[in-house]
């Protein structure tokens, strides 16, 4: 319903703070997720990687249960990361510069799938 009413032509959110809906998060300690982060930040409490695996396991509740992340970008650099993580890349890799040439020809390419799927749409017309 919340969201509902968001979408509505005239919303105001002011209006619509009595429609948040309360959110309770339940952690069960005895999951094997909960219990390795815990271990983790008992070994090492100033080690900030359990904290973002918290919060994107948070964010990700949160999406999973319907509710609106207030930041997605947030989430979406946090899934990047532990992408970039999980196959070894550096974290602070800059983006390799492509080509113009590669562009041109990428697009020459799906110019011509177009043009031969027109083709093959007036063959068709034309059988018919």
């Amino acid at each position: 319903m919340e969201r509902i009413m968001q979408s509505q032509t005239l919303a105001n959110a002011n209006k619509q703070a009595y429609m948040h809906g309360k959110r309770v998060l339940e952690i069960n300690l005895k999951h094997s997720i909960i219990k390795e982060l815990q271990a983790r930040v008992a070994k090492d409490p100033v080690d900030k990687s359990e904290k973002h695996t918290m919060e994107l396991m948070y964010q990700t509740v949160l999406m999973e249960s319907g509710f609106v992340l207030s930041d997605p970008k947030d989430f979406a650099s946090r899934i990047y990361g532990f992408v970039k993580n999980s196959l070894n890349i550096n974290l602070d890799a800059a983006l390799e510069e492509e080509d113009e040439v590669e562009e041109i020809k990428a697009e020459s390419s799906v110019q011509e799938g177009a043009d031969s799927a027109k083709e093959d749409d007036r063959d068709i017309k034309d059988d018919l």
